[in-house]
């Protein structure tokens, strides 16, 4: 039995970017071996364990034969006998098809450093075009690693898999990973991560709500673009960017829902939508005129703090607008500090609905004036 770390942990290595995971092929080995040694089987069926100390994935040596639709159509091969070789062949790209054995040595039967030091992203072998998943795993190292170009005969290949209609049986939760992994510090790379698919024409068969990019920016003429802060959440970056490509409410509807994108994202991106391009705009003119703020006030729903807050943080990452900002923080604060005394809350709700209104009013109309008496 041998061990090797495989994949990603070594590209990272020598792209010289932070190695986050690591992962393991262990060659010459049974799964009753495994479970001997107290790993942990993930699956049935499936030939990868759990460290019983690290956590870390150890995947035995495996061989695949197409045996049906999509990324998990695939029957294995895990004898013993599979070489690492023969493990490293079924891979996606050169770039990850790289080991290092116990003493550090690289074994790197198909060029991989040579790939990544002229930053090229070549397949392993013809089996790239039977798992559809590579096409969106290819799209995010594009998109993440600066400079890479995909060659012409994996291009080619990208073309194959999108005629052949297998992109179709994707699972929501797949995709929706892909766009999660994409997504790390900055949503530049999800839009080129769209911008890869769409070149490729494999945007509409995999998310047809997303803009065509290669026709002008008409969708978004007219409306303001949140932009992730520097220290922005996974949240704030992926919504950002999905609010760029979708803009409006029934695409977000539709996305969320194929997708089976988690509320707190898919909340977000509602709030840009509904609220974002109204409240921007909305300059205090005159204190009478306040039932438009209390409207918007009320469709921004202020009790969800944390998307409030990250909302603001995208509303003004610029740095612009800074009264602007002064004036909705100064006026939210103190319709959150509004609290009824104890003789109102003997009231019927009738009543005190009424005060709270009355309150608000009065809240808005003070926020107004104080923000034209410093203007003045």
């Amino acid at each position: 039995m041998k061990t090797y770390l495989v994949g990603g942990a070594i590209r990272d290595k020598l792209l010289g970017i932070p190695v986050k995971d690591k992962d393991w092929v262990v060659v010459g080995a049974t799964p009753d071996e495994m479970l001997a040694k107290k790993f942990k089987q993930v699956g049935k069926d499936f030939p990868v364990f759990i460290h019983p100390k690290t956590g870390e994935e150890y995947a035995l040596a495996r061989t695949e034969r197409k045996s049906g639709h999509g990324y998990t159509g695939f029957e294995f091969d895990t004898n013993p006998n599979v070489t690492l070789e023969e493990d490293l062949a079924r891979r996606d790209l050169t770039i990850n098809a790289i080991a290092q054995d116990a003493d550090g040595n690289l074994i790197d039967p198909f060029n991989g450093q040579e790939d990544i030091k002229n930053k090229k992203l070549r397949h392993v072998s013809d089996a790239f075009s039977e798992d559809p998943l590579r096409v969106l795993r290819i799209a995010r190292f594009h998109a993440k690693f600066d400079g890479f170009v995909v060659v012409p005969e994996t291009v080619d290949k990208i073309k194959e898999i999108v005629e052949s209609g297998e992109l179709e049986h994707l699972t929501p939760e797949r995709k929706w990973l892909e766009i999660y992994k994409t997504a790390e510090k900055t949503f530049q790379h999800l839009l080129s991560f769209f911008y890869f698919l769409d070149e490729h024409e494999a945007k509409d068969a995999l998310f047809p709500e997303i803009r065509d990019m290669r026709s002008s920016h008409r969708e978004t003429e007219g409306h303001y673009l949140p932009i992730p802060h520097d220290d922005a959440t996974k949240i704030e970056i992926i919504s950002c960017s999905l609010y760029h490509h979708l803009v409006t409410p029934e695409k977000i509807e539709s996305f969320c829902q194929r997708l089976k994108v988690p509320n707190e994202y898919k909340s977000l991106m509602l709030l840009f939508s509904n609220c974002l391009d109204e409240y921007i705009n909305y300059k205090p003119d005159n204190a009478e005129n306040y039932d438009a703020l209390i409207s918007l006030i009320k469709k921004m729903d202020i009790r969800k703090k944390d998307r409030l807050n990250s909302f603001m943080k995208c509303t003004y990452a610029s740095g612009e607008n800074e009264k602007h900002k002064v004036f909705f923080e100064e006026l939210i604060k103190n319709i959150n500090n509004f609290k009824l005394n104890d003789e109102d809350q003997k009231k019927s709700g009738l009543e005190i609905k009424k005060i709270i209104e009355n309150a608000h009013r009065d809240i808005a109309q003070d926020a107004i004036r104080k923000y034209l008496n410093k203007s003045n």
